[in-house]
């Protein structure tokens, strides 16, 4: 039903939807001060959001109760978009052109940090008014708000991990590259089963293609005969290392795509051509290439490298871009194709009461981790960009939104009329390395994490949720004492890193 708009007693205008009125019909100022006034929160929020489909009469009383805070709306309808203006932002529950969900929408507008600084409130009427539309928001912000806690969680658990991989990245990078935009298109393997059977297809068009392995594909596609342009790598678990020891015996020529963040073998430093990626939200490694005179390429920190693959080619390319191997799901045939780094470590593992089979038992279970890549991929918004998945001989399970699956045969097809990639179409150009030689770059390094405490900023990266829960107290002598103790946290942390290279 349409939200039906009347005057109120007082002669401002008021609403009702669905039977229900949206704003007092007597005198909806009144009513809309009553409302922020009952308003609380535990901590100090930088954000509020209210859910609503309402006309604007709170929000001047939410700005004077929430002072320094960005007061945004969520609609249930878009009956009230001559109001937007008013709001510092505005965010639709339902997105009609794309589909992405409301939480993720969420996520992607406020990140994990802004999310746990955020306050969520409803404007009453509304919630009967739109009783279904309510309880999905709620549900939506409850999916939000647990993607931010695991993020965190995360970011958490290996922060002092990725400090590490920064300064012998920093301190070892020598030879480096750069990439120019192209229209040729890519394929990006991933390490599913089915880069076995796509394999002869990609053999077939291979001239035409810019391919990039991901780390975890390097094995199998040294097997199945295809050399890679790039290999890109951005995981900072020292099981990462695994997939890039094989880089010192094979595809010596292609150059490596890795994260300042990422886990690398210190070999791989002398021996590769090193494409730099420093995410858009790591100031502290942007610092540090600038400081090192390094060119980097902007990338996007995401749960899979898959992800951090595909935005970067997006970015970076204007032509197709084909996945192989990106099955994200369960199989009989076992989690990934062969070799896998990983299998190899783990054998070294089995024994009598557990063998092979159990773990390729485990593998045709259902995996939480790969159902919330597929989720990511399945709400991703491509615009205009042609993005394909190549299904092999099976179909898979699920569709990944956008992203078209297709055959073999239509891979070629595809293809058929692209020119063989020439000498002059180079996506890949080498640009020196660093300009502070190695003996300077470690005191290079201490210096600019040394501006980096003065502002926290360095101590936001290590320890976020510490941060957070500082930010939030409202006692201004709390607050000063939890960020001390976190200064201290990050001066020890620093300390006992350098203790461990000297």
């Amino acid at each position: 039903m349409a939200v039906e708009f009347f005057s109120a007693k007082n002669a401002c205008e008021s609403a009702r939807a669905n039977g229900v009125l949206l704003h007092s019909s007597y005198n909806p100022q009144a009513e809309a001060e009553r409302f922020a006034h009952s308003l609380e929160a535990a901590f100090i929020p930088s954000r509020v959001i209210i859910l609503e489909g309402a006309l604007s009469y709170a929000l001047p009383y939410l700005r004077q109760k929430f002072k320094g805070a960005k007061i945004g709306c969520a609609r249930y309808c878009d009956d009230f978009l001559k109001s937007d203006s008013l709001w510092d932002f505005c965010i639709p529950l339902n997105d009609k052109k794309n589909g992405v969900p409301f939480s993720e929408r969420l996520f992607s507008f406020l990140g994990e940090e802004e999310l746990f600084q955020c306050v969520f409130y409803e404007w009453p009427p509304s919630a009967r008014a739109w009783p279904k539309e309510s309880k999905e928001a709620w549900k939506e912000i409850k999916a939000a708000m647990e993607k931010a806690k695991t993020l965190l969680a995360t970011r958490e658990y290996f922060s002092k991990r990725w400090i590490k991989n920064k300064i012998l990245f920093f301190e070892k990078l020598r030879k480096t590259c750069a990439l120019k935009k192209t229209s040729l298109p890519v394929l990006i393997c991933a390490s599913g089963p089915s880069l076995e059977s796509a394999a002869p297809s990609i053999r077939n068009v291979r001239k035409k293609l810019f391919v990039c392995a991901l780390s975890s594909s390097i094995s199998a596609l040294k097997r199945l005969g295809i050399e890679p342009d790039l290999c890109l790598s951005t995981d900072g678990g020292h099981w990462a290392k695994k997939h890039l020891e094989t880089l010192k015996k094979i595809f010596l020529k292609s150059p490596l795509a890795l994260a300042s963040e990422g886990a690398c073998p210190s070999a791989l430093f002398k021996e590769k051509s090193i494409l730099p990626i420093c995410y858009d939200d790591d100031t502290l490694s942007i610092k540090l290439a600038k400081a090192m005179g390094i060119t980097f390429v902007s990338g996007r920190r995401n749960g899979t490298v898959s992800g951090s693959a595909l935005e970067l080619f997006l970015q970076n390319s204007f032509g197709p871009i084909f996945f192989a191997g990106l099955d994200l799901q369960n199989s009989k045939s076992g989690g990934h194709a062969r070799p896998n780094a990983l299998d190899a470590m783990n054998e070294e593992k089995d024994f009598r009461l557990s063998p092979k089979e159990k773990r390729a038992a485990a593998a045709s279970f259902k995996n939480p981790s790969l159902e919330i890549y597929a989720d990511w991929f399945s709400s991703f918004g491509l615009g205009e960009r042609k993005v394909y998945r190549i299904a092999g001989r099976k179909k898979f399970e699920r569709t990944l939104g956008m992203i078209k699956d297709i055959s073999e045969k239509e891979f070629e097809s595809l293809l058929e009329k692209e020119k063989e990639i020439s000498a002059k179409d180079k996506f890949i150009f080498e640009c020196g390395g660093p300009s502070i030689p190695l003996e300077k770059r470690t005191a290079a390094i201490k210096k600019t994490l040394e501006e980096e405490q003065k502002d926290l900023s360095l101590a936001k990266e290590i320890f976020p949720a510490d941060c957070i829960m500082a930010k939030r107290e409202k006692n201004e002598e709390e607050k000063a004492r939890c960020f001390r103790l976190i200064e201290e946290k990050t001066k020890n942390l620093l300390q006992d890193i350098f203790k461990e290279r000297a």
